[in-house]
């Protein structure tokens, strides 16, 4: 690629020279002349005011460049070097160029078309920039040649490199510099004599030959000074060159190449750097390919170099990089080593790159594979495998070679055609026409892939699941016979070529038309809701789609659909709640609608209802007593409220107190003066209301409840004594506020000596050793309570001391003996004593003998009276094996009772296990098995059971819960008990369960056949009274479709005694059994029964049709039939002469199926009738059923021509009635009933008739 880039004073000006999607076969000229002026850039076909970016490998142009269409521009600009003289810069790409079409019509208005002849292309600045006559100026305008002394920097950029490398020249003064790119890419300067010398022309390629060559040279018009003439290019180029040229090139050998040939390569190479500059763009955030392209960037002047230092060339004066693409550009055509129908391999050399003086190794190269113009892949291999072929389709393919940034030219084109194969899969195959018993489809032409097609292959699969080819032939329609009607049928269509057959296309589902379908069951109601039904139904063989209407009653429409589709479950949703609604259905097909069903009527469901009132009291509150009312739901959701449920929290929960219709309610049993949790919910057919809002109630306080006696604190003194109380169990619903003790002294005085909230105090000024009485009672806001029990003391004496724990001995596991000491009685002797029993499981307790103490554990014990009395031992009975015990005692005296001991501790012994409690059993005919329920082990594990059956023992295995007694009677009671058993020993027997075994299942019964046809067997088993109601299963041997082994299928199961199987084949054997069941199980078969069908009769015939031929003779004629197998068939003709004959005699017996009789009687009447005989390969002979008789009558002789009296005439014409044929004879008598029967409507009409006036017409009055 050459660019040229001018800086004028002006507007820069672009233009390209090149394209990446043509080669480069021409040379280019630029001519530049030295001066202190800047340059003038030549004129574009369609100059831009916006620059354009170029990059190594991209060319970008701006929107309203040709290059879209095919039309190349060149690019170029103006820049402006560091010593004030403009420099042209030229932009370099080793690609090969394909000239731009010349430019059409005539030149710009600033150069004279005399001076050009043909198609040329005009470069030139535009009118603003170079005016003539030119004004006097140092320097030599580059269009129109005007020169001026002094030197010139020209810059020259290479756009091969990553950022550009500007290249200075030194122009002399007086000369032109003259650009030229050869055949190997090099870029040449030539420095030209700016005297008028004649110059060089490039001939393009494929464009030589074909118009005057494209050159930049002077304007037409009067030539300025300095003006260069055009003439041919001579054999060499002896131009002037700067100093750092050491020599001239020889001329360029350009390679003639059609334009043809040109077009072709660059049709991919454009479509690939299009696609290049598309992503480039995308990349630096262009959003549209019209979006105008950024600036180029901006470029620092290089340093000037020395004058050695001008351009950069190898030592011969080439590029390096231009040799590189020379040596890419050698590349041969790929070669097709190996074609199949959809893959193709290609294989290529790589270039040789010995002659590079760098050392590239091959593995940098890149190869860019185009398929039919298109870019394929890019592989570094040199073989490659094209994959996704079309069969016998010709393919054009080439290669680019790549080398870092150095792309090579198009190689040549291998062409190769892919191998042809067998047919696409066909279509799925239409089908156009159904009936009763035929298909016709239609199917449309295949993919053939390069051999003709042959034939179609149609397959057809009916209901036995075998595929059979129908059709094979060209045609592509197809009408399938003798098909079964309303029957499900799958169609598949192949295609057949030289290569094989094709697979097979999807599969058609296709039926043949059948009946319009029977009335259908009425929808059955599956599921209902509150505002929704779905109803159900069952599909039949002959149903395809349904229609369901629904009634309301309330709308007035009548039935409306609902639904209609295929399903057969539907539901029914937005209707009313607890309504009722009515439904029927009929079902469609092909044929028609079947008439709807019975109609059926479905509710829905009530809905819930809504939560009542929260519940108040009515009235006062009492004690004990609440009087709760609540008001209905503002919504009963559709139905009656069937019952409230009213439940109430006493601290533990809520817990229900009333059920029932009321709406009012007495809550009782309440404790005075509590607060109390309510709430209510309501049922209805909808179901269960959520509970109201929850209410709280209280009841009334009372009085509090009776306190315990008081009783002393400390021991009494002879003055005063110390007494102590606890709160009264019940404190009325208020709290206690203050307690009042009364005392009694021994004159029977009674008085208060304490009134207060201490539930303690003293009394004092007692008289020693006198009794006293005191009691004590609560007080709350509802007034004092009642006295509690009076408390006994006498002064100056104290209960006596607590005992020492009591010893502990164990007699049995369930008695143990206890005895104590007596303690100190403080003064009074000791009335009583009190032992008290407590359950424990302590740990130190490990002898039964054990007395001693396990702690402080009375917080944790709860202690219960065992014993009370004035003896200093007790034995406590009936209790628990294995279980520890702990026993506290205490005395009394008159001054009170002392404290409790510390409590002992005993442990019961181990037993034998308690009785089983509970027995199940589970019966057959031998056997019985037992499951009980596991009894207490009384301390010791349970090691066995022993099961007592009448008089034999059996001993279980282990402590399982679980056995199964075997080798029962059938139909016997059994009395069996269960013992459990532990290292102790047996426990007690259980009680006794009976349990009864099973009878044993029936005997099978004996097969007998009743009779035999040639397809079914009628058979009979039992003596035909069935008095214990056994069920049979008859099972029959068939063939496993799916493994193809002889098993048994049932056939018959059922109560009866005989059974008749049909639907078999003739003259085959079959095999047969049976067995009986009841409530015992099922009994086991028979012996397998092997029966046969007979031969089949031939099949009966039509009525045969006779007809008379010329001769006179009478042809009986009759449809053949067919027998099963390869037996042949013969037919029997039989014929009765009417009036005459009694029986039929036999006129033929052979295999034709017409037969010609003679020498019949005239004008007689003859029955025939034929039948079928089935000749056996073994020679038996079967007469098959005699068809209808049909009836004929022979004609009568010619009459022969006598002369009659008038006796004779008159006798036959009485006789014509009898010459009359049938059809005349019914013609008069229809005639004759038709008079008659006018006639009696008019007489009917006149004697019926009120009002004779009321005749319309006059021939009715007339005839009445």
């Amino acid at each position: 690629m050459l660019t040229t880039m001018v800086a004028g004073p002006g507007p820069t000006y672009y233009m390209d020279g090149t394209s990446h999607a043509h080669a480069v076969d021409m040379m280019h000229q630029q001519q530049l002349v030295s001066g202190g002026g800047g340059g003038v850039p030549p004129r574009a076909t369609q100059p831009s005011q916006q620059p354009q970016q170029t990059t190594n490998g991209a060319s970008s142009s701006n929107s309203s460049s040709p290059s879209a269409n095919g039309t190349q521009s060149n690019s170029s600009a103006n820049s402006v070097d560091g010593g004030g003289h403009q420099q042209q810069q030229h932009h370099h790409h080793h690609q090969q160029y394909t000239p731009p079409p010349m430019a059409q019509g005539p030149p710009p208005p600033y150069c004279h078309p005399e001076y050009y002849t043909g198609e040329a292309y005009y470069p030139g600045p535009p009118p603003e920039y170079c005016h003539h006559p030119h004004p006097p100026s140092p320097h030599l305008c580059a269009v129109h040649g005007v020169a001026a002394p002094g030197p010139a920097s020209v810059r020259m950029v290479s756009t091969n490199s990553s950022p550009p490398i500007p290249l200075p020249v030194q122009v002399p003064p007086g000369h032109v510099v003259q650009q030229i790119v050869d055949e190997t890419g090099t870029l040449r300067h030539v420095i030209l004599s700016a005297q008028p010398v004649p110059m060089p022309m490039c001939p393009y390629g494929p464009n030589a030959g074909q118009g005057p060559p494209q050159f930049y040279g002077p304007p037409p018009g009067p030539p300025p000074q300095g003006y260069v003439q055009p003439y041919q290019p001579p054999p060499q180029y002896p131009p002037v060159m700067s100093p750092p040229l050491a020599q001239p090139s020889p001329p360029p050998v350009y390679s003639q190449k059609s334009e043809r040939h040109v077009r072709q390569y660059d049709k991919p190479r454009n479509k690939y750097y299009q696609r290049q500059q598309h992503t480039h763009h995308n990349k630096s955030g262009s959003s549209s390919l019209h979006s105008t392209p950024p600036l180029s960037p901006k470029k620092e002047p290089p340093a000037r170099k020395n004058e050695g230092e001008e351009e950069v060339q190898t030592e011969d004066g080439e590029d390096p990089r231009n040799s590189l693409q020379h040596l890419l550009s050698q590349v041969k055509p790929p070669k097709v080593i190996d074609v199949t129908p959809n893959e193709a391999v290609i294989q290529w050399s790589s270039p040789d790159l010995s002659s590079q003086p760098d050392d590239i190794p091959v593995s940098e190269l890149l190869y860019e594979v185009f398929l039919n113009n298109n870019l394929y892949m890019s592989i570094p291999a040199t073989q490659l495998t094209i994959n996704g072929l079309k069969p016998a389709t010709e393919y054009r393919v080439h290669l680019q070679c790549l080398c870092g940034g150095v792309r090579g030219d198009s190689s040549g084109v291998a062409v190769f055609l892919t191998h042809s194969t067998v047919p696409d899969a066909p279509q799925l195959p239409r089908m156009i026409q159904k009936s009763k018993t035929s298909l016709q489809f239609r199917w449309g032409p295949v993919k053939e892939n390069g051999s003709r097609v042959t034939a179609f292959i149609l397959e057809l699969c009916g209901n036995n699941g075998e595929w059979s080819e129908v059709f094979r032939g060209r045609g592509k329609q197809h009408t399938v016979t003798k098909l079964q009607p309303q029957t499900r049928y799958r169609v598949r269509l192949a295609a057949v070529n030289e290569h094989g057959k094709s697979e097979y296309s999807p599969e058609a589902i296709a039926y043949t038309s059948g009946v319009v379908p029977s009335q259908p069951a009425p929808p059955v109601l599956e599921q209902a809701s509150v505002t929704s039904l779905s109803l159900g139904w069952t599909k039949r063989p002959m149903e395809e789609t349904y229609t369901l209407q629904m009634e309301d009653s309330l709308n007035g429409y009548g039935f409306r659909p609902v639904y209609n589709g295929r399903d057969t479950r539907v539901t029914c949703p937005g209707l009313r709640r607890n309504a009722d609604y009515k439904f029927r259905l009929c079902a469609h097909n092909d044929e028609g609608t079947s008439p709807f069903s019975d109609i059926t009527c479905y509710p829905t469901l009530p809905d819930r209802p809504k939560p009542p009132s929260a519940p108040t009291v009515k009235g006062r509150p009492k004690s004990t007593k609440l009087t709760l009312v609540w008001s209905p739901p503002s919504d009963n959701g559709g139905s009656r409220i069937t019952g409230y449920r009213l439940e109430i929290d006493r601290d533990s929960g809520f817990e229900c107190i009333y059920t029932g219709e009321g709406t009012e309610t007495d809550c009782t049993e309440l404790s005075p003066g509590k607060s109390y949790r309510v709430r209510v919910l309501c049922e209805s057919l909808g179901g269960i209301s959520d509970w109201s809002e929850v209410a709280s109630v209280s009841t009334e306080a009372v009085c509090p409840g009776i306190c315990q006696p008081p009783r002393l604190l400390g021991k009494p003194k002879a003055s005063l004594l110390q007494l102590k109380w606890g709160n009264p169990e019940f404190d009325g619903g208020a709290p206690v506020t203050e307690f009042r003790i009364d005392m009694t002294s021994p004159n029977n005085e009674r008085r208060q000596v304490y009134c207060g909230r201490d539930l303690e105090c003293t009394v004092a000024s007692l008289l020693p050793g006198r009794p006293y009485i005191f009691m004590v009672c609560g007080v709350n806001r509802m007034g004092p309570g009642q006295w509690s029990e009076p408390l006994e003391v006498v002064s100056g004496a104290g209960p006596p001391d607590a005992p020492h724990a009591p010893h502990l001995a164990c007699r049995s596991p369930y008695s143990v003996h206890l005895a104590w000491e007596e303690p100190i009685n403080n003064g009074a002797g000791i009335d009583q004593y009190n032992v008290q029993i407590a359950e424990v499981s302590c740990p130190h307790a490990e002898s039964s003998e054990s007395s001693s103490t396990c702690g402080d554990l009375e917080s944790d014990l709860t202690f219960t009276s065992a014993y009370t009395g004035s003896a200093l031992t007790t034995e406590v009975r009936n209790l628990a094996p294995a279980t520890t015990y702990a026993f506290r005692v205490c005395c009394s005296n008159s001054a009170g009772v002392g404290p409790w001991s510390s409590h002992a501790t005993v442990t019961t012994p181990a037993a034998p296990p308690a009785p089983v409690a509970y027995i199940s059993s589970s019966p057959a005919a031998t056997a019985v098995t037992l499951l009980w329920g596991e009894p207490a082990n009384h301390g010791d594990p349970i090691t066995h059971y022993v099961i007592e059956v009448g008089d034999k023992t059996v001993t279980t295995p282990g402590p399982e819960t679980e056995y199964a007694l075997n080798d029962l009677q059938p139909e016997t009671l059994y009395r069996l008990r269960i013992q459990a058993v532990n290292s102790v020993g047996p426990g007690s027997f259980s009680g006794i369960h009976k349990v009864t075994t099973r009878a044993l299942p029936p005997a099978p019964p004996t097969i007998e056949l009743v009779k035999a046809s040639y397809n079914s067997l009628k058979l009979k088993w039992g003596d035909g009274r069935n008095l214990d109601m056994l069920t049979y299963s008859l099972q029959m041997e068939f063939t496993n479709p799916h493994n193809g082994t002889r098993e048994f299928y049932q056939v018959y199961n059922g109560t009866n005694q005989n059974y008749k199987v049909v639907r078999l084949e003739e003259n085959t054997e079959y095999h047969l059994r049976i067995c009986a069941s009841n409530e015992a199980g099922i009994g086991p078969y028979s012996a397998v029964a092997h029966l046969s069908t007979t031969k089949a009769p031939p099949p009966p015939l039509k009525a045969p049709r006779i007809t008379e031929s010329p001769e006179g003779n009478h042809i009986v004629e009759w449809c053949s039939v067919r027998c099963p197998g390869e037996d042949s068939i013969l037919y029997r003709l039989q014929v009765l002469q009417a009036g005459k004959d009694q029986d039929y005699y036999v006129v033929y017996t052979g295999d034709e199926t017409s037969y010609a009789l003679t020498g019949l009687e005239p004008h007689t009447g003859y029955y025939v009738r034929v039948c079928g005989v089935r000749v056996c390969g073994d020679g038996e002979t079967m007469a098959g059923a005699y068809s209808s008789p049909a009836l004929f009558n022979t004609p009568k002789p010619a009459p022969v021509m006598t002369t009659k009296t008038a006796a004779n005439t008159t006798q036959e014409a009485g006789l014509q009635w009898h010459n009359l044929s049938d059809q005349q004879k019914a013609a008069a008598i229809l005639v004759v009933f038709s008079l008659f029967c006018a006639v009696a409507a008019i007489g009917l009409h006149h004697f019926l008739a009120p009002d004779n006036g009321r005749l319309s017409s006059p021939w009715m009055q007339e005839l009445a």
